[in-house]
C-alpha cells in the first residue's frame, strides 16, 4: 500500500466516486459494468507491484465497447437450449466466494418473476439455486455480462465485514422487505465481527504480536458491539428478526491461516466495507441511516487500518511461499468485489439505505484496487 494513511486513501476514493456520480459519467462504469449491462474489460489496465507492501505506478484501463446484448427472451429455437420442454434447472455459472454467485436460467425467466420492478426475496428464491457453500442468498439482480441464450442472475449474500471462521451465513428470517433483510444481515455481520476480533486478539497474542495490536483488536470488538446494537434496532423496527446464533471459538490456528483470513476479511472486505459505509452516510435518503453510517464509517476505517497493520506484521514472519498465497488470496478477494460491483441492488436499498448502484460500486472498487496496487489484469 502507499505510504499515505488509509483514512486519506479512502477519503480520496470516496470523494472521487461521489464527484463522478454527481457528474453522471466517467469511464469507470464502462470498465466494471453498469446498470445497463456493459461488459467489463477482459484485459483492462495493469498496475505494477503486489497486493500490498510494494510500490509501483499504474495505468488507467482503457474503455472497451459493450458486449452484444443478451438475446431476447425466449431465445430462438436453435440457440442451443436443451429440448426438454423447458424443465432445465438453474445452472451455476460463476461462484463469487459468497459475494455474488451467477445463476443461469436456460429456460428463460420463470413464471412468477418480474424483473421490471426489482427482485424481492420470493423471486430470488426462484431464480437462485442452492449455494455450493451452503450460504443463503438474501438478494439478487439481473446479470447482463454473459452472451448466453436465456437470462442470468447474480445472487448475493455479501454485506461487507469481517466474518469469523465457521460463520454460517444464512438468510435473515421474518424479514418482510429487502430493506429489513439487508439491515438484519448487516446487524448479524456486525455481531459476528465481535467474535472475529476477540479470536484475532487471542491468536495474535499466541503468536507474539505487539501488545498494542492485541489491544486494538479488543477495542474493535467493543466498537462492533455498538454497531450490532444500532443495526439490530433498525432491523427490528422494520419487522426483521435478528440472528443470535453463537460463534464457536476453535483452537489457535497457524500464523499463515490467521494472516490469510485477515488479508481477505480485513484488508479487502473491511476496507471496502468502510467505503460503502461512507457512501451510505452521504447518499441514504433515510436520516437515521445517514446518522448510523456516519458513526460506523469512522470505526470501520480504524478497523481496516488495524487489518493492514496486522498484515504488515504477519507478512514478515511468513515464508515466501506463504506470502505469495496470501497476496493471491487478496487479489481473488478484489476480483469477488468486482463481480459484486456488477450487480444492481434492489432499488429500495439504493434509495433508502444509500447502497451504491452497480455503476457507483464499480467506481469504488476500481478506485480501491488502484490505490492498493492490485494488478487489475488479474481481477478484470
Amino acid at each position: 500500500m502507499k505510504s499515505r494513511s488509509l483514512s486519506s486513501i479512502l477519503a480520496q476514493v470516496l470523494g472521487a466516486a461521489l464527484l463522478a456520480s454527481a457528474a453522471c459519467g466517467g469511464a469507470t462504469a464502462e470498465v466494471l459494468g453498469d446498470e445497463n449491462g456493459t461488459n467489463p474489460s477482459s484485459s483492462g489496465g495493469t498496475t505494477s507491484g503486489g497486493t500490498s507492501g510494494t510500490s509501483g505506478g499504474g495505468t488507467t484501463p482503457t474503455k472497451t465497447p459493450p458486449s452484444p446484448p443478451v438475446p431476447p427472451n425466449p431465445p430462438p429455437k436453435d440457440a442451443g437450449l436443451p429440448d426438454t420442454g423447458c424443465n432445465a434447472t438453474p445452472k451455476l455459472l460463476k461462484q463469487g466466494n459468497g459475494c455474488a454467485d451467477v445463476w443461469h436460467q436456460p429456460c428463460g425467466i420463470p413464471a412468477g418473476v418480474n424483473t421490471a420492478d426489482g427482485l424481492d426475496e420470493k423471486e430470488c428464491s426462484i431464480l437462485c439455486g442452492k449455494n455450493p457453500e451452503g450460504f443463503k442468498y438474501w438478494g439478487c439482480s439481473e446479470y447482463m455480462l454473459d452472451d448466453l441464450p436465456g437470462p442470468s442472475f447474480s445472487c448475493y449474500t455479501c454485506v461487507e465485514g469481517r466474518r469469523p471462521q465457521g460463520y454460517d451465513e444464512t438468510l435473515p428470517k421474518e424479514a418482510p422487505t429487502p430493506v429489513a433483510a439487508w439491515l438484519a444481515h448487516a446487524a448479524d455481520l456486525e455481531r459476528v465481527s465481535i467474535d472475529a476480533f476477540y479470536i484475532l486478539a487471542t491468536e495474535l497474542a499466541h503468536w507474539g504480536a505487539d501488545k498494542e495490536l492485541v489491544a486494538r483488536c479488543r477495542s474493535a470488538a467493543r466498537d462492533e458491539v455498538r454497531h450490532a446494537r444500532m443495526l439490530a434496532s433498525l432491523a427490528r423496527r422494520e419487522g426483521a428478526k435478528v440472528s443470535e446464533a453463537p460463534i464457536a471459538h476453535g483452537p489457535v490456528r497457524s500464523l499463515f491461516e490467521v494472516a490469510l483470513e485477515n488479508a481477505v476479511e480485513g484488508c479487502v472486505r473491511e476496507t471496502y466495507g468502510a467505503l460503502v459505509a461512507g457512501w451510505q452516510a452521504k447518499n441514504a435518503s433515510r436520516p437515521e441511516i445517514r446518522r448510523v453510517m456516519s458513526r460506523i464509517v469512522v470505526d470501520e476505517t480504524v478497523h481496516a487500518e488495524l487489518a493492514w497493520d496486522v498484515h504488515a506484521w504477519a507478512m514478515t514472519l511468513l515464508s515466501p511461499e506463504e506470502r505469495a498465497l496470501v497476496e493471491e488470496a487478496m487479489t481473488k478477494a478484489i476480483a469477488d468485489l468486482v463481480t459484486a460491483a456488477t450487480t444492481m441492488p434492489h432499488p429500495a436499498l439504493v434509495a433508502e439505505l444509500g447502497l451504491p448502484s452497480a455503476r457507483d460500486a464499480g467506481r469504488l472498487v476500481l478506485g480501491l484496487a488502484q490505490e492498493l496496487l492490485v494488478p487489475l489484469a488479474d481481477v478484470a
